[in-house]
């Protein structure tokens, strides 16, 4: 059974811990993002940790999510991820998935 209202749009903030500087995490995260049509954005933080926030359909965040904690990109060391604040949208906030510094 398939909702009138088309697919539920949510969002999530992430925080991702281990050994991800210097092996390209955020390039490999904007282009699975890019493959999942997310929107959001990714940045390093000065603590050795890469932040953002992913926004899409929700099927489509939960993939994004299983590769932000248990993949990442070739060469990381994936901690652990930490979810927090998901929210149900009715529209998305960001036009495409972005690299900030």
């Amino acid at each position: 059974m398939t909702s009138t209202k088309g697919p539920v749009l949510v969002q999530v903030e992430f925080e991702v811990f281990g050994g991800i500087q210097g092996v390209n995490f955020s390039k490999y995260c904007k282009q699975m993002c890019d493959r999942f049509d997310l929107k959001g954005w990714t940045k390093p933080s000065p603590y050795g940790t890469v932040l953002g926030i992913i926004q899409g359909e929700r099927a489509n965040v939960d993939e994004m999510a299983m590769w932000l904690q248990h993949q990442g990109s070739p060469g990381s060391r994936i901690e652990h991820c930490d979810l927090r604040n998901w929210q149900i949208l009715d529209k998305l906030d960001y036009r495409n998935f972005n690299v900030r510094f």
